[in-house]
Protein backbone atom coordinates (compact mmCIF):
# COMPACT_ATOMS: atom_id res chain seq x y z
CA UNK A 1 0.00 0.00 0.00
CA UNK A 2 1.07 3.69 -0.69
CA UNK A 3 0.55 6.58 1.15
CA UNK A 4 -2.26 7.61 -0.48
CA UNK A 5 -4.61 5.26 1.57
CA UNK A 6 -4.35 7.47 4.43
CA UNK A 7 -7.35 9.33 4.32
CA UNK A 8 -10.77 8.96 6.03
CA UNK A 9 -12.68 6.50 4.35
CA UNK A 10 -16.39 7.61 3.30
CA UNK A 11 -18.07 5.86 5.98
CA UNK A 12 -16.29 7.90 8.76
CA UNK A 13 -16.27 11.53 6.76
CA UNK A 14 -18.87 12.39 9.64
CA UNK A 15 -16.90 11.73 12.64
CA UNK A 16 -13.33 12.69 11.14
CA UNK A 17 -11.91 15.59 9.81
CA UNK A 18 -8.51 16.35 8.95
CA UNK A 19 -5.93 18.29 10.65
CA UNK A 20 -5.42 21.59 9.58
CA UNK A 21 -1.19 22.70 9.57
CA UNK A 22 -0.52 19.35 11.07
CA UNK A 23 3.20 19.19 12.54
CA UNK A 24 5.65 18.97 9.80
CA UNK A 25 8.96 18.71 12.57
CA UNK A 26 10.53 14.92 12.05
CA UNK A 27 10.45 12.94 14.84
CA UNK A 28 13.98 13.76 15.37
CA UNK A 29 13.59 17.59 15.83
CA UNK A 30 11.01 16.72 18.12
CA UNK A 31 12.45 14.71 21.01
CA UNK A 32 15.23 17.02 20.34
CA UNK A 33 13.34 19.74 22.27
CA UNK A 34 12.07 17.42 24.72
CA UNK A 35 15.47 16.71 25.31
CA UNK A 36 15.64 20.36 27.22
CA UNK A 37 14.79 22.09 30.07
CA UNK A 38 11.66 24.15 29.97
CA UNK A 39 10.91 26.35 33.12
CA UNK A 40 7.02 26.50 33.61
CA UNK A 41 4.96 29.15 32.59
CA UNK A 42 1.56 28.07 32.67
CA UNK A 43 -0.76 25.34 33.98
CA UNK A 44 -0.75 23.68 30.11
CA UNK A 45 1.90 21.20 30.96
CA UNK A 46 1.58 17.61 30.24
CA UNK A 47 4.33 15.65 32.29
CA UNK A 48 5.66 11.72 32.65
CA UNK A 49 8.11 9.81 33.67
CA UNK A 50 10.86 7.76 32.35
CA UNK A 51 13.49 6.95 35.21
CA UNK A 52 16.59 6.85 32.95
CA UNK A 53 15.29 9.94 30.49
CA UNK A 54 13.14 10.11 27.27
CA UNK A 55 16.25 9.07 25.02
CA UNK A 56 16.63 5.50 26.98
CA UNK A 57 12.67 5.20 26.71
CA UNK A 58 11.90 1.92 24.38
CA UNK A 59 11.37 3.83 20.62
CA UNK A 60 7.45 2.97 20.52
CA UNK A 61 6.94 5.11 23.55
CA UNK A 62 9.19 8.12 22.31
CA UNK A 63 6.82 7.91 19.24
CA UNK A 64 3.94 7.97 21.45
CA UNK A 65 5.49 11.30 23.38
CA UNK A 66 6.99 12.93 20.17
CA UNK A 67 3.04 12.49 18.77
CA UNK A 68 1.45 14.03 21.80
CA UNK A 69 3.89 16.91 21.35
CA UNK A 70 1.89 17.13 17.41
CA UNK A 71 -1.57 16.43 18.93
CA UNK A 72 -1.95 18.88 21.36
CA UNK A 73 0.12 21.79 19.19
CA UNK A 74 2.58 24.63 20.89
CA UNK A 75 0.40 25.71 23.47
CA UNK A 76 0.96 22.50 25.96
CA UNK A 77 4.71 21.92 27.22
CA UNK A 78 5.48 18.05 27.11
CA UNK A 79 8.08 17.34 29.70
CA UNK A 80 9.50 13.51 30.45
CA UNK A 81 11.19 14.04 34.10
CA UNK A 82 13.71 10.74 34.95
CA UNK A 83 16.01 10.29 37.80
CA UNK A 84 19.35 11.06 36.69
CA UNK A 85 20.63 14.14 38.66
CA UNK A 86 22.75 15.57 35.74
CA UNK A 87 19.61 15.57 33.05
CA UNK A 88 17.84 18.87 32.17
CA UNK A 89 14.57 17.15 33.18
CA UNK A 90 16.00 15.12 36.41
CA UNK A 91 12.73 15.62 39.12
CA UNK A 92 14.64 17.66 41.67
CA UNK A 93 14.83 20.72 39.17
CA UNK A 94 11.18 20.72 39.11
CA UNK A 95 10.11 19.25 42.41
CA UNK A 96 10.82 19.99 46.23
CA UNK A 97 12.60 16.69 47.50
CA UNK A 98 10.61 16.91 50.48
CA UNK A 99 7.17 15.97 48.46
CA UNK A 100 9.04 12.93 47.30
CA UNK A 101 9.70 9.82 49.08
CA UNK A 102 13.43 8.95 50.31
CA UNK A 103 13.52 5.86 48.86
CA UNK A 104 12.56 7.15 45.64
CA UNK A 105 14.93 10.31 45.65
CA UNK A 106 17.87 8.21 46.71
CA UNK A 107 17.53 5.72 44.22
CA UNK A 108 17.27 2.75 46.89
CA UNK A 109 13.44 1.51 45.61
CA UNK A 110 13.57 -2.23 44.65
CA UNK A 111 11.33 -4.74 44.02
CA UNK A 112 9.50 -5.58 40.24
CA UNK A 113 7.64 -2.60 40.03
CA UNK A 114 10.18 0.29 40.46
CA UNK A 115 8.96 2.29 37.51
CA UNK A 116 5.43 1.97 38.17
CA UNK A 117 5.47 3.24 41.65
CA UNK A 118 8.32 5.85 40.47
CA UNK A 119 5.56 7.33 38.24
CA UNK A 120 2.65 7.09 40.27
CA UNK A 121 5.13 9.22 43.21
CA UNK A 122 5.10 12.13 40.27
CA UNK A 123 1.03 12.07 38.91
CA UNK A 124 0.37 14.17 42.60
CA UNK A 125 3.08 16.04 42.92
CA UNK A 126 3.02 17.47 39.27
CA UNK A 127 -0.08 18.87 38.97
CA UNK A 128 -0.62 20.04 42.59
CA UNK A 129 2.19 22.13 42.05
CA UNK A 130 2.18 23.08 38.73
CA UNK A 131 -1.81 22.00 36.89
CA UNK A 132 -1.68 19.75 33.99
CA UNK A 133 -2.04 16.58 33.20
CA UNK A 134 0.88 13.32 34.38
CA UNK A 135 0.57 10.82 31.72
CA UNK A 136 2.12 7.63 31.33
CA UNK A 137 4.30 7.16 27.98
CA UNK A 138 2.18 4.25 27.26
CA UNK A 139 -0.66 6.40 26.13
CA UNK A 140 -1.21 6.56 22.24
CA UNK A 141 -3.31 9.94 22.27
CA UNK A 142 -6.17 10.10 19.92
CA UNK A 143 -7.54 13.21 20.80
CA UNK A 144 -6.24 16.72 21.79
CA UNK A 145 -6.41 16.87 25.80
CA UNK A 146 -7.68 20.31 25.29
CA UNK A 147 -10.85 18.30 23.58
CA UNK A 148 -10.79 15.54 26.23
CA UNK A 149 -11.20 17.66 29.40
CA UNK A 150 -8.88 20.99 29.51
CA UNK A 151 -11.38 22.82 28.42
CA UNK A 152 -14.01 22.28 30.58
CA UNK A 153 -11.18 22.29 33.69
CA UNK A 154 -10.47 26.09 32.84
CA UNK A 155 -13.87 26.97 32.27
CA UNK A 156 -14.53 29.21 35.23
CA UNK A 157 -18.22 28.02 34.74
CA UNK A 158 -17.77 24.30 34.64
CA UNK A 159 -18.14 22.23 38.37
CA UNK A 160 -14.91 20.23 37.50
CA UNK A 161 -11.68 21.15 38.43
CA UNK A 162 -10.14 17.52 37.98
CA UNK A 163 -10.02 14.86 35.31
CA UNK A 164 -9.40 10.89 35.67
CA UNK A 165 -9.89 7.59 33.90
CA UNK A 166 -12.98 6.43 35.60
CA UNK A 167 -13.54 2.22 35.83
CA UNK A 168 -16.25 1.22 38.80
CA UNK A 169 -17.17 3.21 42.01
CA UNK A 170 -14.76 5.17 43.44
CA UNK A 171 -12.28 2.92 41.30
CA UNK A 172 -10.06 5.11 39.27
CA UNK A 173 -7.11 4.12 36.65
CA UNK A 174 -3.88 6.95 36.75
CA UNK A 175 -2.60 6.44 33.56
CA UNK A 176 -4.03 10.17 33.02
CA UNK A 177 -4.36 12.66 35.81
CA UNK A 178 -5.66 16.06 34.79
CA UNK A 179 -6.07 18.89 37.17
CA UNK A 180 -6.10 22.75 38.30
CA UNK A 181 -3.14 23.76 40.06
CA UNK A 182 -3.03 23.46 44.06
CA UNK A 183 -6.60 21.45 43.82
CA UNK A 184 -7.01 20.28 47.00
CA UNK A 185 -8.59 16.73 46.29
CA UNK A 186 -4.94 15.66 44.00
CA UNK A 187 -3.26 16.92 47.20
CA UNK A 188 -4.15 14.90 49.47
CA UNK A 189 -4.45 12.34 47.57
CA UNK A 190 -0.67 12.64 46.95
CA UNK A 191 0.15 13.54 50.41
CA UNK A 192 -1.13 10.22 51.99
CA UNK A 193 0.23 7.94 48.92
CA UNK A 194 3.72 9.62 49.83
CA UNK A 195 2.90 8.73 53.43
CA UNK A 196 2.35 5.69 53.15
CA UNK A 197 5.68 5.07 51.45
CA UNK A 198 7.90 6.40 54.56
CA UNK A 199 10.66 4.51 55.10
CA UNK A 200 9.97 2.02 52.62
CA UNK A 201 11.77 0.48 49.37
CA UNK A 202 8.99 -1.59 47.98
CA UNK A 203 5.25 -2.11 47.98
CA UNK A 204 5.36 -5.29 50.11
CA UNK A 205 2.77 -4.85 52.70
CA UNK A 206 1.16 -1.51 51.35
CA UNK A 207 -2.35 -2.66 52.01
CA UNK A 208 -1.70 -3.84 55.60
CA UNK A 209 -1.23 0.32 56.75
CA UNK A 210 -4.89 0.67 58.73
CA UNK A 211 -4.85 3.85 56.75
CA UNK A 212 -6.15 1.37 53.49
CA UNK A 213 -7.41 -1.64 55.75
CA UNK A 214 -10.84 -1.33 53.94
CA UNK A 215 -9.16 -2.46 50.72
CA UNK A 216 -9.03 -6.15 52.18
CA UNK A 217 -12.92 -6.49 51.65
CA UNK A 218 -12.68 -5.70 48.14
CA UNK A 219 -13.09 -8.34 45.61
CA UNK A 220 -12.07 -8.90 41.65
CA UNK A 221 -15.37 -9.61 41.16
CA UNK A 222 -15.87 -5.81 40.96
CA UNK A 223 -13.69 -5.38 38.17
CA UNK A 224 -14.83 -8.50 36.27
CA UNK A 225 -18.39 -7.09 36.77
CA UNK A 226 -17.50 -4.30 35.04
CA UNK A 227 -15.68 -5.94 32.50
CA UNK A 228 -12.50 -5.50 32.89
CA UNK A 229 -11.02 -9.41 32.78
CA UNK A 230 -7.07 -9.23 33.09
CA UNK A 231 -6.03 -12.82 33.82
CA UNK A 232 -3.87 -11.90 36.92
CA UNK A 233 -1.12 -14.55 38.09
CA UNK A 234 -0.16 -12.91 40.98
CA UNK A 235 -2.40 -13.17 44.32
CA UNK A 236 -5.27 -10.51 44.79
CA UNK A 237 -3.22 -8.69 47.42
CA UNK A 238 -0.51 -8.06 45.01
CA UNK A 239 -2.49 -6.76 42.94
CA UNK A 240 -3.55 -4.42 45.36
CA UNK A 241 -0.27 -3.32 46.98
CA UNK A 242 0.60 -2.38 42.97
CA UNK A 243 -2.04 -0.30 42.69
CA UNK A 244 -2.20 1.38 46.16
CA UNK A 245 -2.29 4.67 45.08
CA UNK A 246 -5.59 3.70 43.35
CA UNK A 247 -6.99 2.52 47.01
CA UNK A 248 -5.54 5.82 48.09
CA UNK A 249 -8.15 7.72 45.68
CA UNK A 250 -10.65 5.71 47.46
CA UNK A 251 -9.78 6.69 50.65
CA UNK A 252 -9.51 10.72 50.04
CA UNK A 253 -12.98 9.89 48.35
CA UNK A 254 -14.59 7.98 51.01
CA UNK A 255 -13.22 10.94 53.73
CA UNK A 256 -15.74 13.43 55.50
CA UNK A 257 -13.29 15.60 58.36
CA UNK A 258 -14.85 16.37 61.20
CA UNK A 259 -12.00 15.67 63.42
CA UNK A 260 -11.51 18.12 66.19
CA UNK A 261 -8.52 19.50 64.29
CA UNK A 262 -9.35 18.46 61.11
CA UNK A 263 -10.07 21.32 58.74
CA UNK A 264 -13.32 20.29 57.25
CA UNK A 265 -12.65 18.77 53.92
CA UNK A 266 -15.39 16.21 52.55
CA UNK A 267 -13.66 14.04 49.74
CA UNK A 268 -17.14 12.87 49.66
CA UNK A 269 -18.57 16.15 48.38
CA UNK A 270 -15.15 17.01 46.28
CA UNK A 271 -15.46 13.15 44.20
CA UNK A 272 -19.27 13.99 43.43
CA UNK A 273 -19.37 17.77 43.00
CA UNK A 274 -15.43 18.54 41.06
CA UNK A 275 -14.73 15.70 39.45
CA UNK A 276 -15.29 14.63 35.80
CA UNK A 277 -14.95 10.83 35.11
CA UNK A 278 -13.92 9.74 32.02
CA UNK A 279 -15.46 6.24 31.23
CA UNK A 280 -11.94 4.37 30.37
CA UNK A 281 -13.27 1.10 28.93
CA UNK A 282 -15.07 3.01 25.54
CA UNK A 283 -12.18 6.04 26.12
CA UNK A 284 -8.47 4.03 26.78
CA UNK A 285 -9.48 0.44 26.64
CA UNK A 286 -10.68 0.76 23.32
CA UNK A 287 -9.04 -2.32 21.65
CA UNK A 288 -9.73 -4.37 24.62
CA UNK A 289 -13.92 -3.27 24.64
CA UNK A 290 -13.54 -4.59 21.01
CA UNK A 291 -11.53 -7.69 21.00
CA UNK A 292 -12.16 -8.77 24.69
CA UNK A 293 -8.93 -8.79 27.85
CA UNK A 294 -7.87 -12.39 27.16
CA UNK A 295 -5.02 -12.17 24.72
CA UNK A 296 -5.59 -8.60 23.64
CA UNK A 297 -2.04 -7.92 23.62
CA UNK A 298 -1.42 -10.61 20.97
CA UNK A 299 -4.67 -9.86 18.86
CA UNK A 300 -4.13 -6.45 18.92
CA UNK A 301 -0.16 -7.14 17.58
CA UNK A 302 -0.80 -9.09 14.90
CA UNK A 303 -3.77 -7.03 13.51
CA UNK A 304 -1.96 -4.11 13.90
CA UNK A 305 1.21 -5.67 11.90
CA UNK A 306 -1.23 -7.02 9.02
CA UNK A 307 -0.21 -5.19 5.83
CA UNK A 308 -3.44 -3.00 4.82
CA UNK A 309 -5.18 -4.13 2.07
CA UNK A 310 -8.32 -2.74 1.49
CA UNK A 311 -9.16 -4.66 -1.37
CA UNK A 312 -9.45 -8.07 1.00
CA UNK A 313 -12.15 -6.12 3.58
CA UNK A 314 -15.26 -8.15 2.40
CA UNK A 315 -13.22 -11.24 2.10
CA UNK A 316 -10.79 -11.56 4.22
CA UNK A 317 -12.14 -11.48 8.58
CA UNK A 318 -8.26 -10.37 9.60
CA UNK A 319 -8.17 -7.34 7.35
CA UNK A 320 -12.00 -6.63 8.22
CA UNK A 321 -10.78 -7.04 11.99
CA UNK A 322 -7.79 -4.99 11.38
CA UNK A 323 -9.99 -2.02 9.70
CA UNK A 324 -12.33 -2.15 12.31
CA UNK A 325 -9.68 -1.94 15.36
CA UNK A 326 -8.14 1.18 13.99
CA UNK A 327 -11.11 2.69 13.34
CA UNK A 328 -12.88 1.94 15.92
CA UNK A 329 -10.27 3.83 18.05
CA UNK A 330 -9.74 6.75 15.58
CA UNK A 331 -13.26 7.76 16.20
CA UNK A 332 -14.34 6.75 19.41
CA UNK A 333 -11.56 6.69 21.45
CA UNK A 334 -9.60 9.17 23.65
CA UNK A 335 -6.30 7.42 23.57
CA UNK A 336 -5.20 4.18 23.65
CA UNK A 337 -3.86 2.63 27.05
CA UNK A 338 -0.97 0.32 25.94
CA UNK A 339 -0.33 -1.59 29.15
CA UNK A 340 2.89 -3.37 30.16
CA UNK A 341 1.12 -6.12 32.84
CA UNK A 342 4.61 -7.00 33.41
CA UNK A 343 5.22 -9.76 36.60
CA UNK A 344 1.20 -9.69 37.11
CA UNK A 345 -0.78 -11.46 34.20
CA UNK A 346 -0.02 -14.38 32.22
CA UNK A 347 -0.98 -13.28 28.88
CA UNK A 348 1.77 -10.68 27.88
CA UNK A 349 -0.09 -7.73 26.89
CA UNK A 350 0.93 -5.56 24.25
CA UNK A 351 3.47 -3.00 25.27
CA UNK A 352 5.49 -6.12 26.80
CA UNK A 353 5.27 -7.26 23.00
CA UNK A 354 6.51 -4.27 21.56
CA UNK A 355 9.39 -4.08 23.93
CA UNK A 356 10.77 -7.25 22.74
CA UNK A 357 13.72 -7.40 19.90
CA UNK A 358 11.57 -9.35 17.37
CA UNK A 359 9.10 -6.40 17.18
CA UNK A 360 10.79 -3.28 17.10
CA UNK A 361 9.06 -0.96 15.10
CA UNK A 362 5.90 -2.82 14.79
CA UNK A 363 4.05 0.24 16.02
CA UNK A 364 4.86 2.09 13.08
CA UNK A 365 5.86 -0.14 10.11
CA UNK A 366 5.03 1.43 6.72
CA UNK A 367 2.01 -0.32 4.82
CA UNK A 368 0.69 -1.58 8.18
CA UNK A 369 -2.48 -0.60 10.14
CA UNK A 370 -0.16 0.45 12.81
CA UNK A 371 1.09 2.81 10.29
CA UNK A 372 -2.28 3.93 9.78
CA UNK A 373 -3.30 3.94 13.25
CA UNK A 374 -0.25 6.49 13.94
CA UNK A 375 -0.67 8.61 11.22
CA UNK A 376 -4.74 8.62 12.29
CA UNK A 377 -3.84 9.71 15.49
CA UNK A 378 -1.88 13.03 14.37
CA UNK A 379 -3.38 13.95 11.03
CA UNK A 380 -7.33 13.32 12.05
CA UNK A 381 -9.44 15.10 14.22
CA UNK A 382 -12.32 13.80 15.60
CA UNK A 383 -15.45 15.71 15.18
CA UNK A 384 -17.60 14.83 18.54
CA UNK A 385 -17.82 16.97 20.77
CA UNK A 386 -17.42 15.50 24.31
CA UNK A 387 -16.11 11.88 25.43
CA UNK A 388 -17.69 9.43 27.32
CA UNK A 389 -18.12 10.31 30.76
CA UNK A 390 -19.87 8.83 34.25
CA UNK A 391 -21.68 10.51 37.55
CA UNK A 392 -19.20 10.01 40.15
CA UNK A 393 -21.48 7.65 42.70
CA UNK A 394 -21.15 8.36 46.45
CA UNK A 395 -19.09 6.08 48.39
CA UNK A 396 -21.38 3.25 49.73
CA UNK A 397 -19.23 4.14 53.18
CA UNK A 398 -17.92 7.16 54.09
CA UNK A 399 -14.81 7.53 56.96
CA UNK A 400 -15.39 10.81 59.33
CA UNK A 401 -12.14 11.15 59.41
CA UNK A 402 -8.78 13.14 59.08
CA UNK A 403 -6.42 12.45 55.89
CA UNK A 404 -4.18 10.49 57.88
CA UNK A 405 -6.53 9.15 60.72
CA UNK A 406 -6.46 5.45 60.83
Amino acid sequence: MTDADLKIPDEFKDQLSYVEGPDTRSDEEILSTLTQYVPVSSEKNIWAFWHSGIVAMPAWCQRNVIDWVRINGPSWTIRVLDNVPDSPNYILKHLPAETLPRSFIERTMDGPYVGQHSADFLRGATVTLYGGVFMDVGNLLLRPIDMICWKELEDPNSPFNVAVPWMYGTTIAQHLIAARKGDPFIQRWHDLFVHLWRNRQNHKGLIEDPLVAFSKEMKLDDARASNFHWDFKVPFQTVMEYITQVLVWTRVAMLEDVSANGDGFSGVDYWTRHIKLIDCLPESWGAEALLGFPGAGQKTLDLLALRRDFSLLETDPEQRAAHDLVWRLLTKSSLQKITHGKHLTHDLHLGALWDLPEHAGKDRAKGTYAELLRYGSVHFAQTRRSVVTAEAPRPESTLRKALLEP
